[in-house]
């Protein structure tokens, strides 16, 4: 009974502080929330005497989610000891104190500080002017955010005379600094500080203005006296402007918008005259644009309104002339009309134009089909005192155009044509002219040419890897990097037992399909233009045939699929079985050097190690270009994994982006293989582009090189290898060693025969030189015969390379000759010359 009294107690004050709990502090008290209700908070020590957790008690009860509650504001991952009884949490007293102990009281809010120091929200400046200057009145409303610090707020600029300053009333601490008069606040709050101050003016003199320099508020108000009649007053910086005039003072109130400055500006009022009528002067820009069809003409017609406002214009249209458009600044709903057979435009205006106006007109004319030629004659614009115009052709189509006659213009040059008309268009201009009056007239003879197709797509290039396994599998890979303009469809013309496995665009999956004609369509993409050039994206196909496994020797044929697009660079890397001999290569394509002619001595190999491979790819680490080759080096073994093609220029980075979609394959059919079929779809439905089975395909072999550019759709791609297995290459070698040797022995009679001529040629040469030793070693002692030799050498360069090469060795010879006899002989002739210099001493 005492123990279950225990575990209530401690339950419900355990509830208490928990509900409480978000107030602990230093001591006890009450404090009021903001939902209105009040909190009692009890400081730490406190609530441990309440749960009476200084006596000895054998064990603490706790309920588990009150136990979660408690692990939870400790804030540590360590659980102490607990048994569990009946559902509840049962404690050892010390685990349960030192698990009160790690209890952390929760931290007081803190207090952001405030995003300024002060703010100067609202300023009235109140002015009465007299006949030398003006004494005004700034209200400013200054907000203190700052506590505990003496702020130095700015009201006005140095350059005004200061007279008084006040906060509520009372005189305040002013300093000036950083060209500023500065008011001197300690406390936050809220502050009405007025400063009195003078501006210089003057009433009679001119300019008639004030220049006021003020602090930027967001709400500025200036109330202004003015001891002047009939006067007309500006303030540029307000937008809105009221005045009223009593007793011959006129009062001026403004709304500011936010600035550093208020300008107030008047003169007297002038008399309204007699209204003249509107002078109208327009200079026409005319930019026709050739088009398939039509010509579109754009004409900025440059309206000069003098003495008057218009609230219209109309132009006069011809009448095989469509209105696409009219445009500018205030044009309202504009509409055609016939007036007295002719055909007009009738342009209003939403308001009063009165200066430069400009009035765009877009308008077309039908090109004759007839061939016959089209004349251009403008529009024209009515109720102006003069029309003066340019006009600039463009070309947008590829025919073929001719001024045949004009009248009223005067030909220019068409750079010295204005800018707006120069930079308006988007090809070069053709043709320039200039008319100074109406009519003038153009006439165009438009010759079309019948046009050549241009693709609208290619492939930049093609890298493909091929692997046959030995059991008669194919595996291809087909890479294209495709630039698109708008291109629907990639046509590919697989073989019908083919079966496909993926099909990407962009590296995203994407459905195919199969037209009538059999071809496999894929879905292309748009190329994405830039700096004026379509990029290219990846389009990747992977498919797979059966076909008969490989026997101890014959033949083997590989044909890419053809594509409906032009080539300009392919790349293709074959697999083939490591226990095989590949004799000779045939294909379509170029060859890489080690694959040329016959391989039956040679035996030239390049073996793929699948398992260093996955040692470096492991790695995943950017490794130096010295440290990636020594890699290559361990993944491909024999011949060196870089190839050298005689015919076919490709550069290094190609070479090396053809190994990594070598390395990259492998990677792509683990890929597939990892991959799984949609869910709720059919495991036998085989959704394009998702490979819903696993298939494991191992990627060793030998690896050799093909490589083709430009390569158009009916270009056969096709490879032929002969091979055996390699110990039938092995025994044929054998064979051909032994067979040589029987020969040598069947014909050992002839073969000495061969060997005594020989030997007599040899020993006819060395009589020919033991005979004829002094003379050749005069020539090779004498300093002319490298020259001799050179100019042989220069002669037999467009002659015979072999005698070039033959000559330019025995050059080397008489140079390296000439210089060794001239060491040895140098330390006779100095000895000589010691033993003539001794003599002549001796003499003397």
């Amino acid at each position: 009974m005492k123990k279950k009294t225990l575990v209530v107690f401690i339950g419900i004050m355990l509830l208490t502080w928990y509900s409480l709990y978000g107030g602990l502090c230093g001591g006890t008290y009450a404090a009021e929330t903001t939902d209105n209700k009040s909190q009692l908070t009890v400081p730490w020590d406190e609530f441990k005497r309440l749960l009476r957790l200084d006596e000895d008690k054998d064990e603490i009860i706790l309920s588990w989610e009150i136990f979660q509650k408690l692990l939870a504001q400790t804030g540590t991952e360590t659980t102490p000891k607990y048994t569990l009884k009946e559902g509840n949490v049962v404690l050892t007293r010390a685990e349960f104190k030192r698990l009160v102990d790690q209890m952390k009281p929760p931290a007081r809010p803190t207090v952001s500080p405030p995003p300024f120091d002060y703010l100067i929200t609202k300023v009235i400046y109140t002015g009465k002017m007299s006949k030398n200057n003006t004494a005004f009145t700034g209200t400013f409303t200054v907000h203190v955010l700052k506590k505990d610090d003496y702020l130095k707020v700015p009201l006005l600029h140095q350059s005004v005379a200061l007279e008084d300053v006040q906060v509520g009333g009372k005189p305040a601490l002013v300093v000036s600094e950083g060209g500023y008069h500065n008011v001197v606040l300690s406390k936050p709050g809220e502050y009405v500080v007025q400063a009195a101050f003078s501006q210089k003016s003057s009433i009679e003199k001119g300019p008639h203005r004030i220049d006021l320099s003020i602090q930027r508020t967001p709400i500025t108000l200036l109330r202004l006296e003015m001891p002047l009649k009939n006067i007309e007053v500006e303030i540029p910086q307000a937008q809105q402007v009221l005045t009223s005039e009593k007793g011959g003072t006129t009062f001026v109130s403004a709304t500011v918008a936010p600035g550093n400055t208020i300008s107030v500006q008047w003169r007297e009022k002038v008399s309204v005259a007699k209204k003249i009528p509107p002078k109208l002067y327009s200079e026409i820009y005319h930019l026709v644009s050739i088009e398939e069809d039509a010509l579109k003409v754009t004409s900025d017609i440059n309206y000069t309104i003098l003495h008057s406002e218009v609230n219209s214009v109309r132009v006069a249209i011809p009448d095989d002339v469509t209105v696409l458009r009219v445009s500018g600044e205030g044009v309202g709903e504009w509409q055609e009309v016939e007036q007295q057979g002719q055909r007009l435009l009738l342009i209003p205006f939403t308001y009063g134009k009165k200066g430069g106006v400009t009035v765009s007109v877009a308008s077309e004319k039908p090109l004759s089909d007839n061939g016959l030629p089209n004349a251009f004659e403008g529009i024209r614009v009515l109720d102006t005192v003069r029309e003066t115009g340019f006009v600039g052709i463009e070309l947008n189509t590829s025919a073929e155009v001719k001024v045949t006659e004009k009248e009223g213009l005067e030909e220019v040059a068409v750079q010295k044509l204005p800018p707006a008309l120069f930079n308006k268009s988007v090809k070069p201009l053709i043709f320039g002219f200039k008319y100074l009056k109406h009519p003038y007239n153009i006439v165009l003879d438009v010759q079309k040419h019948e046009k050549i197709a241009v693709p609208i797509a290619a492939i930049d290039s093609a890298s493909v890897v091929t692997l046959f396994t030995e059991d008669g599998k194919v595996v291809h890979r087909l890479v294209y990097h495709i630039r698109n303009s708008s291109k629907q469809f990639l046509e590919i013309q697989l073989p019908q037992e083919a079966d496909v496995w993926s099909v990407t665009v962009g590296n995203e999956p994407v459905e195919s399909s199969i037209n009538a004609e059999g071809k496999f369509l894929v879905p292309l993409i748009r190329s994405r233009s830039v700096d004026n050039r379509l990029n290219t994206f990846p389009v990747e196909v992977i498919y797979c045939l059966v076909e008969g496994r490989f026997g101890s020797f014959g033949l083997r044929e590989s044909q890419l699929p053809v594509v409906d697009l032009l080539i300009s660079q392919l790349m293709w890397s074959v697999y083939l079985p490591n226990d095989y001999s590949f004799i000779y290569f045939s294909s379509t394509l170029e060859k890489e050097e080690i694959i040329r002619g016959l391989n039956i001595l040679a035996g030239a190999q390049r073996q793929y190690d699948e398992k260093a491979m996955d040692e470096v790819l492991e790695s995943k680490k950017e490794v130096s270009d010295q440290m990636r080759e020594e890699s290559l080096k361990k993944v491909y073994k024999g011949n060196d994994y870089r190839s050298k093609f005689r015919n076919v220029p490709m550069q290094q980075e190609q070479l090396s982006s053809q190994v990594d979609a070598e390395i990259g394959f492998s990677g792509r059919l683990v890929d597939l293989a990892q991959q799984v079929a949609p869910t709720g779809a059919p495991r036998s439905a085989g959704g394009t582009g998702i490979l819903p089975i696993q298939i494991q395909v191992p990627t060793g072999g030998q690896v050799y090189r093909f490589a083709k550019t430009i390569i158009k759709p009916e270009d056969p791609l096709v490879f032929t290898v002969t091979y055996t297995q390699s110990w039938l290459a092995k025994l044929i070698k054998w064979l051909i060693f032994l067979l040589i040797i029987w020969i040598l022995y069947v014909k050992r009679a002839t073969v000495g025969k061969a060997w005594r001529w020989s030997q007599g040629k040899v020993n006819v040469m060395t009589t020919w030189y033991r005979k004829h030793e002094k003379t050749i070693e005069q020539a090779a002692q004498s300093r002319i015969t490298p020259f001799a030799l050179f100019g042989l050498f220069i002669v037999f360069l467009f002659i015979s390379k072999m005698l070039t090469l033959l000559t330019l060795f025995l050059f080397l010879v008489s140079v390296g000759y000439q210089i060794s006899h001239y060491r040895k002989r140098r330390p006779r002739t100095q000895s000589r010359s010691k033993k003539r210099t001794k003599g002549r001493r001796t003499a003397k």
